[in-house]
C-alpha cells in the first residue's frame, strides 16, 4: 500500500515539474518569438506592394499589439473592448483604465483607452494616452491613424496629415490613413511654398 501511494505520489510531482518547465520555457520561447516576430512583421508590412498580403499581416500584428504579456490583462483589455462595444462607456473606462494601471508598458492599452476618450470627446486624454502608446510602440499604425483623427477633430491639418502618412509609412494599405491624407493634403499642401 505505501509502495503504491509513494509512486503515484512520485509520478504526481514528476507531472506537475514537468508541466512547470514546459509552462516556463514555452512562455520564455513565445516571448522571444513575439518580438522578433513582431518586428519582422511590422518590416514586411512596410515594404509589401500586395494589399492581400498587407491585410494578412495587419491582422496578424494587431494579434501581437493585443498581447500584453499577461492573461489577466488581456482579460480585461477584452472586457473593455466587449462593454465599448455594447454602448457601456463607463464600464469599458474602467476596464481599461485597470489595464494601464497594471500593464502601463502595454501599448495597446494606453490605445484603447485613447480610442474610447476620443469616442467621449476628451480629446485632450485621448491625445495624452496615444503618445504614451506611440511612445511604447512606435510603429503602432493604429495609434498613429488615432492620433490624426484627435489632431483633424482639434483642427491641426498640418499635425493629423503628418500623424496619417507616418501611419502609412508603418502600413501603406491602412485605408483609414490613406484617407486622412486624401482628405487633407490639398488643405496641407496648398499652404506649403
Amino acid at each position: 500500500m505505501f509502495r503504491a501511494v509513494y509512486t503515484s505520489g512520485m509520478k504526481l510531482l514528476v507531472l506537475i515539474v514537468t508541466s512547470c518547465l514546459l509552462l516556463i520555457c514555452g512562455s520564455v520561447f513565445a516571448q522571444e518569438r513575439g518580438g522578433s516576430s513582431l518586428d519582422n512583421l511590422l518590416d514586411r508590412i512596410a515594404t509589401t506592394k500586395d494589399a492581400t498580403e498587407a491585410e494578412l499581416l495587419a491582422e496578424e500584428i494587431w494579434a501581437r499589439f493585443f498581447q500584453s504579456g499577461s492573461a489577466s490583462v488581456d482579460l480585461i483589455l477584452q472586457r473593455g473592448i466587449d462593454a465599448q462595444a455594447m454602448g457601456d462607456l463607463d464600464l469599458a473606462s474602467d476596464f481599461f483604465a485597470d489595464v494601464v494601471e497594471f500593464s502601463p508598458e502595454f501599448a495597446e492599452g494606453w490605445n484603447r483607452r485613447a480610442g474610447l476618450e476620443y469616442a467621449r470627446g476628451e480629446y485632450g486624454a485621448a491625445l495624452e494616452d496615444l503618445g504614451k502608446a506611440i511612445e511604447l510602440q512606435p510603429r503602432h499604425f493604429g495609434a498613429l491613424a488615432g492620433l490624426g483623427l484627435v489632431l483633424e477633430r482639434l483642427g491641426s491639418a498640418e499635425g493629423a496629415y503628418q500623424a496619417y502618412s507616418d501611419a502609412l509609412v508603418v502600413h501603406p494599405f491602412l485605408a483609414q490613413a490613406q484617407s486622412g491624407v486624401d482628405r487633407l493634403e490639398k488643405q496641407v499642401k496648398g499652404r506649403q511654398l
